[in-house]
């Protein structure tokens, strides 16, 4: 039996249908590689972040761009808020880190406490910091995030504010400040909002002079030309933008309603697209079962041993079924 995916934050309304055109049009000139698309989207990126062109950078996926950072930087120590992401674990583990973890708390809605986040950094050499997190969802404020970067300044390490689900919140974080700093970068996709994954297409923003030795380790021929030009039409598609902020409320306003009414069950909203169920820890045997129903899903505990999972927004049909699923086992436990 086919297994069903809740793990994936790609945006549930698929790509852009501008960006399916652009792609379309682009068919009868693939015969040649050319990277003005990619220097047009340059241009497009530091112009509506009012950056300079020289603080921008792509790569072949986010992913891809974060271990560059870790084999260009050759750090032992990473500072990480705690729960991360399969993505970011595999990442860490692929480069043998050295890890140092602060926890969000579910009593906080798990958002970071940053004077802990900073107090954590002495001694390490790089942080990452997800914003918002991509397991919670929780946001982090632009005045917060000043203070991480001054602190990383301060300390001379080297800060990643990893901004993979940050469309879904329409947050700016402080690129003056960023772009003016010694090493922090903003790293974004277009793989999750955008839904261009296939298309493997990422970006920083930061210093110019950090983002120039960054570039060293790029190779521009590892993009192709369907992925900036694809990305650009999606990014000025406003209607595509409104249409999907506005499914994500709906969404979750209909999860958080239905959930409330299942006993032992509290659902977390964050601003993202990402919730947080959290079980009761006498309810553990949840998630054992919900594998019954054959659903592939993200979990952690949180500080008191109660089961976690990290559900971003799917489809309607795809919401309404895997709330049927925790309906019906948890009605067979008693709960």
């Amino acid at each position: 039996m086919k297994h069903i995916d809740f793990t994936q934050g790609t945006n549930a309304l698929g790509p852009s249908n501008k960006a399916r055109n652009a792609i379309r049009r682009l068919v009868r000139h693939m015969a040649a590689f050319s990277t003005e698309q990619l220097n047009h989207l340059k241009v497009y990126i530091a112009g509506r972040e009012g950056v300079d062109e020289a603080c921008v950078s792509f790569g072949g996926g986010s992913t891809a761009i974060l271990s560059t950072i870790l084999e260009l930087t050759g750090p032992k120590k990473i500072l990480i808020p705690y729960p991360f992401s399969q993505r970011h674990s595999a990442v860490l583990k692929k480069h043998n880190l050295e890890r140092r973890i602060v926890s969000l708390n579910a009593d906080e809605d798990f958002v970071l406490n940053i004077k802990e986040f900073c107090d954590a950094m002495n001694g390490c050499d790089v942080a990452i910091l997800p914003n918002p997190h991509d397991v919670a969802g929780s946001l982090i404020s632009a005045e917060d995030i000043v203070q991480v970067v001054d602190e990383a300044d301060k300390l001379g390490i080297t800060l990643v504010i990893d901004e993979t689900y940050a469309d879904y919140t329409g947050s700016t974080p402080p690129f003056i400040r960023i772009t003016n700093s010694r090493r922090v970068v903003v790293l974004r996709t277009f793989s999750t909002f955008h839904a261009l994954g296939g298309l493997r297409l990422g970006y920083i923003i930061g210093p110019p002079g950090f983002v120039s030795l960054l570039e060293t380790r790029f190779d521009p021929t590892w993009i192709n030309s369907f992925a900036p030009c694809a990305a650009i039409a999606s990014m000025k598609d406003k209607g595509y933008r409104r249409r999907t902020l506005l499914f994500i409320e709906d969404e979750k306003a209909y999860l958080r309603e239905r959930l409330s009414r299942i006993k032992g069950v509290k659902c977390y909203v964050s601003p993202s697209n990402i919730l947080v169920i959290r079980l009761q820890k006498e309810h553990g045997n949840l998630q054992k079962n919900i594998t019954k129903y054959h659903l592939h899903i993200d979990t952690f505990t949180d500080d008191v041993e109660n089961t976690c999972i990290r559900f971003p927004i799917q489809t309607h049909r795809l919401n309404a079924y895997f709330v049927r699923i925790i309906k019906k086992i948890a009605e067979a436990e008693n709960i």
